[in-house]
Parts: C-alpha cells; structure tokens; sequence
C-alpha cells in the first residue's frame, strides 16, 4: 500500500466515524491526526512498519507533551486498523498518570468567587459557577439548563453518544427557578447572551471568570470552565468515600480509571497530611 492509498481512503474514513455518531470535534481531532500522519509518509515506496515507527519516532523527538503524542498515535492505529493493515500499528504511548492533581479549585476559592460575582451584580456568572461546581457537568452541557428542563430535579444529558441523569439539589433548582422568575426568562436556555434566545458563549464566560480570579489573586490557571467538574468531584468522593462509581455515572465516564484521577490528592493536600502526622 502506498502513500496516495492511504491519503484516498481520508474522506472515506471520517464518514465511517460520522456515520459511527463521533462528535464534530472528534471528527476535526481525527482528520487533523490523520491528515499529519499521511503528510509524514514518504511519496512512491510501499509503506512497511519501518515508516510507522519513524513518524513514532518523530513525534516523540517533537518536544509535544506525552498526552499529545499519545493521542496522535492513536488516531494513526485507528487509521491504520480500518484501511485493513493493523500490522502497521506501533505501541501506544505509556504515559505515567500524576501523583497529583495540580491547580485546582478549592472550596474557599469557590466561595470567594461566588461572593465576587454577587457583588458585581452577575447573578448569571454566580448561578454558571454553583451549576458547574454542584453538578460536575461540562460547560457545554450547559445548554440542556434550560426553562422546561429546570420542571423535574433531574436533567437528561446527551453527550458524545450517550445519555446519562444528572440530579439537580433541590436548593439549587428553587434559586435558578426564582432568577428564571426575577428575569422574566419563560422559555429556553436559562442564561442568555446579546443575542435573543442564545446562551452565553463560553468565552465570554471564561473571561468573566477569569476576571473575577485577577482582582482576588486566585491563580488564572486554576480558573477554566471545567476547573468546577473537578472541584465538584473531589468534593463527592470526599463526601462520599465509597461513591467512585457512582460519581462516574454523574460524570458521564465509561472507565473508572477515568474517574480514579480524582482520588489522587494534590501536593496541597499531601503537604496538610504529612504536617499533621504525629509519632
């Protein structure tokens, strides 16, 4: 098989993975690594191992990080597998999990947040902020809070093919049913932009956050939409010590691996163990 092979079969390949239900940025993910990975390859020779193991080797002298090369490997096996040369393949990338988390969230930062929003009257940017941080939902599940959605006290969540229940606490359903009330907001999403019946972008609610961290000298690069999953998921498990699965069900992970990151406690923590060890 040679080069012009492997560049033939690209649009086939992404229609399979559309036709598979793959989101629009997997589908863009994959193209990009599959488009880089055939660009590699040299014109005018049938392509061995030999070629797959160079662009290995290419990427990992490359200076990406491993999360990177790791991915970009498996886009190529996955091209590869489907043209029907699985033989090609190179082993994956071995990338040594953390033994922290760093830069997350902590609760006091949380509350300072909230309190900052509050006083700058941005009860939208305050009510983004206790969804995130009390549901574990990523920022672009934001849109299923809407106005008809907020009558039960669970949402139906479809994301990346599959659709999970996501609970709302009943204080926070009461407070987002008032603001609803308050601004006269009947019917969709719950926080509107400019523009009449569209939610707030999320850059405009980055860059609100990320002001709000600046004028209380919360580090900027704990302040990220998903920062708040991974503050609610540590407090879950901190909650609730036997509850890995569960919160797995809440997060929409089909691993437990997946989850088990958020066990891991941050150097922060380890620190406040190891001061109160006594002999």
């Amino acid at each position: 098989m040679k080069k012009e092979n492997f560049e033939n079969g690209i649009p086939e390949f992404l229609m399979d993975q559309k036709c598979s239900e793959k989101s629009a940025n997997t589908i863009k993910k994959y193209e990009h690594g599959v488009r880089r990975f055939v660009d590699a390859l040299p014109d005018d020779c049938e392509i061995t191992k030999s070629h797959t193991l160079a662009y290995k080797e290419t990427l990992l002298n490359s200076g990406y990080k491993p999360a990177t090369i790791s991915s970009y490997i498996i886009v190529m096996n996955k091209y590869l597998k489907w043209l029907g040369v699985p033989d090609l393949r190179v082993k994956q990338l071995k990338v040594q999990r953390k033994s922290s988390l760093s830069d997350v969230l902590t609760p006091d930062e949380y509350k300072r947040l909230l309190r900052k929003a509050r006083a700058y009257g941005q009860q939208d940017t305050y009510l983004i902020m206790k969804v995130l941080a009390n549901t574990g939902i990523r920022i672009g599940e934001l849109k299923y809070f809407t106005v008809e959605n907020l009558k039960g006290n669970y949402l139906q969540i479809n994301n990346k093919g599959k659709i999970r229940t996501v609970p709302i606490r009943q204080d926070l359903a009461r407070e987002l049913r008032k603001y609803c009330r308050d601004n006269k907001i009947r019917e969709g999403t719950i926080f509107p932009g400019k523009n009449k019946g569209k939610q707030l972008t999320v850059s405009t609610i980055w860059r609100r956050l990320q002001k709000l961290a600046g004028e209380l000298k919360i580090k900027k690069s704990k302040i990220h939409p998903h920062s708040f999953r991974h503050l609610f998921a540590k407090q879950f498990l901190k909650e609730n010590t036997n509850g890995l699965a569960e919160l797995a069900d809440i997060l929409g992970h089909e691993s437990l691996e997946t989850t088990r990151i958020y066990l891991v406690s941050t150097d922060a923590e380890k620190k406040k163990k190891l001061e109160g060890l006594k002999y």
